[in-house]
């Protein structure tokens, strides 16, 4: 049975799961009007006016895709919108997704120059407004559009520039997207292990970051790589890991796809019940999106027909490998009806895959005429077409064909054949296969020398399979450890910087509970000052109306005294004034009665004005005597009266002396005091 292994496939393959479901199944019905595509767009502006959020930003993506087929300027506006709004808030997919909604209408219909083009646009918009993020995913972008040009190497720069991009920032996303389509780009030129190297990369990233949908995605194409490194258990293992994602996300095309290549691996293994399970189910799902659609008004698009013939094709091989013939031949001839009707955009590689296998499944059934032309039609194609890996298939299946038919020298002429194209692309495989039909078929004509020369050559080029394939192995684990070192170097710097952070944030939050302590213990101390100044002053307050009551109160002694000394004054007076009435022996008694009085009146007087002045003056009269020990007592007695704010006047009246006099009195005092002219008496004495 052929086993189709030519790298178109691999592309094929790759490319199943990042197209849309409706690109792949159902064409709508006729295109939208220009006024139909307004109604859509009025319709998201309508929701817009009340979304926030990333449902905003869904909406506003989706203008993107609807604005490129009717306005492209202002398809770019919202573009610009979005990649602005994902950056500022990390909405990581919406901000790779708003790339692939501005190439969509160019993608879809193959113009990959007029993409290339709105990138760079964009690419100049994220570097002119410093948009870190965007300028990875633009550069990215672009590279996949060169990969979907077959321009591998201009792809690779640009995608190692978005991956350099990527780790200046830091950006893990970004970096996983990078290595992924690296990856991819490695596969299709058969550098697998290469691939894998890019791939684990980004496989331990979506894993570390959770990202369900992009671990799938790097699953899956570590599983075809392995497919072609021929490591078929493993290649299984990570396909099932992707179809778990994809049926737990529901993305049907994805299923459909995984299901197919686990299929298509266990026909490597042998195990053909599995491999039927798997493209029954692959096929079902693709049935079932059809039915749907179909009920919907939809029509199977010629991507949905291509698709339902290669499950069908994939089933034939199965039961080929089964030996039930009968169904091979029914699965087999219904994918070809449908790569070789009208409208069809099965490639002419697509329809000589399909006549190899009818040519194999006629002659197991002895229709030699039919699988004749089959395998002369397909042989004739990928000559035309240079696909010399196919070439070798066709060839060995028309070897085979003369074998049965015993036409030896033609069976001899064709494995030949075959052998020389497959050497000259370097399949080993194929290489392989051709030394041993050879082997059998010079055993069948008895010509054991060369049937054991080529059974010798069949197995040392099994050995080499396998010694390249183990060398593979080796160079695979090898990537692994070097993922692994890199992977743990990574987070063992991580783990620093998160430390350094730890240290730096808890420093600044040391410094910032000393800084809030230091205002409290300010704050605490200004408060207290405050209210101790406050107390001081509601004391001093107090203390001076306490000082003022008693102030008033040696006033009042004081006046007391003018009173009392003014009454015996005023008696003394009198007494003098009669004296001459008086006998002459009672005038002697008299003057001194008069004398006592006036002695009595100073000394009674004022000592009791000393002691209650001193009461409420405790420190005046020492601190007066310290500093100025030459003032008279009648001096010391002046001060007093002063610092209690008597004018001279007033003084004269309580001392029964003149107001000159008084005033010549404070002169005197004031120059003993050592006062200048400016210096007022009474605050000099008030402060003292």
């Amino acid at each position: 049975m052929y086993r189709s292994r030519n790298y178109r496939f691999l592309l094929h393959c790759y490319l199943f799961p990042i197209l849309l479901l409706s690109f792949l199944f159902l064409n709508p019905p006729p295109a939208l009007s220009a006024e139909n595509y307004q109604h859509e767009i009025d319709s998201i502006q309508s929701l817009l006016k009340h979304a926030k959020g990333i449902e905003k930003l869904n909406q506003l993506s989706q203008l993107i895709g609807f604005y490129q087929l009717v306005d492209t300027v202002k398809s770019f506006e919202y573009f610009k919108k979005v990649i602005i709004l994902t950056e500022r808030f990390n909405y990581n997919n919406l901000e790779f997704n708003a790339f692939n909604y501005l190439t969509g209408k160019y993608n879809g219909r193959a113009q990959y120059a007029l993409s290339i083009a709105v990138l760079r646009k964009a690419l100049k918009f994220a570097e002119d407004n410093k948009l870190k993020k965007a300028i990875g995913f633009a550069n990215s972008a672009i590279g996949r559009q060169y990969l979907m040009m077959n321009n591998y190497n201009v792809s690779e720069k640009y995608q190692q520039k978005a991956l350099q991009q990527f780790n200046n920032i830091d950006y893990e996303y970004g970096i996983a997207t990078a290595n992924e389509r690296l990856g991819v780009i490695f596969m299709i030129e058969n550098k697998f292990i290469k691939a894998l190297k890019y791939y684990y990369q980004a496989l331990n990233i979506n894993r570390r970051l959770k990202l369900k949908h992009e671990t799938g995605v790097s699953l899956y194409h570590i599983g075809l790589t392995k497919l072609y490194l021929a490591d078929y258990k493993e290649a299984v293992n990570y396909i099932l890991g992707s179809l778990k994602i994809w049926d737990e996300l529901n993305e049907v095309a994805n299923r459909w796809n995984s299901n197919e290549l686990i299929g298509n691996i266990y026909i490597k293994l042998g195990d053909y019940d599995k491999a039927l399970k798997y493209h029954r189910i692959a096929l079902s799902i693709r049935q079932g999106v059809i039915s749907s659609g179909l009920r919907h008004g939809y029509k199977i698009s010629p991507d949905g027909k291509l698709g339902l013939a290669y499950s069908y094709n994939n089933i034939a091989e199965v039961y080929f490998d089964l030996k039930h013939y009968d169904s091979a031949y029914y699965y087999a001839l219904k994918g070809y009806r449908l790569k070789t009707e009208k409208n069809s955009i099965a490639s002419k590689n697509d329809v000589a895959n399909s006549e190899v296998n009818l040519g194999n499944i006629y002659c197991a059934l002895k229709k030699y005429d039919s699988a004749y032309l089959m395998l002369n039609k397909a042989a004739e194609t990928y000559k035309e077409l240079n696909n010399k890996s196919s070439y070798s298939e066709a060839l060995y299946g028309l070897g085979v064909l003369n074998v049965k038919l015993k036409k030896y020298a033609t069976a001899k002429s064709k494995f030949f054949e075959g052998l020389k194209a497959a050497k000259q692309v370097g399949d080993r495989y194929d290489v392989e296969k051709g030394y041993k039909h050879l082997s059998d078929l010079y055993a069948i004509i008895k010509d054991y020398k060369n049937a054991l020369k080529y059974h010798a050559l069949y197995t040392a080029g099994k050995d080499s399979i396998i010694n390249v394939e183990n060398q593979n192995k080796i160079d695979e684990l090898q990537i692994k450890f070097g993922v692994d070192k890199k992977e743990q170097k990574i987070a063992h710097q991580k783990t620093i910087i998160k430390q350094k952070k730890k240290q730096i944030f808890y420093s600044i939050l040391i410094i910032i509970l000393l800084l809030v302590l230091a205002i409290v213990i300010i704050v605490f101390i200004i408060i207290t000052k405050r209210q101790k100044e406050k107390i001081l002053q509601k004391e001093n307050e107090n203390l001076q109306k306490e000082l003022e009551l008693k102030n008033k109160d040696l006033v009042c002694n004081v006046s007391k005294i003018f009173t009392k000394n003014q009454v015996i004054n005023k008696v003394a007076r009198r007494l003098i004034s009669n004296s001459g009435d008086f006998k002459q022996t009672n005038t002697k008694l008299i003057r001194e009665v008069i004398s006592e009085l006036k002695r009595s009146m100073d000394e009674t007087g004022w000592r009791e004005f000393d002691i209650r002045f001193a009461r409420v003056h405790e420190n005046f009269y020492s601190e007066l005597d310290k500093r100025f020990p030459d003032l008279t007592k009648t001096e010391r007695k002046l001060c007093a009266l002063l610092k209690l704010g008597m004018s001279s006047k007033e003084i004269a009246a309580i001392t029964m002396i003149q107001s000159e006099s008084v005033d010549t009195a404070r002169s005197r005092l004031r120059k003993k005091l050592g006062l200048s002219s400016d210096d007022r008496l009474f605050d000099f004495l008030k402060d003292l």
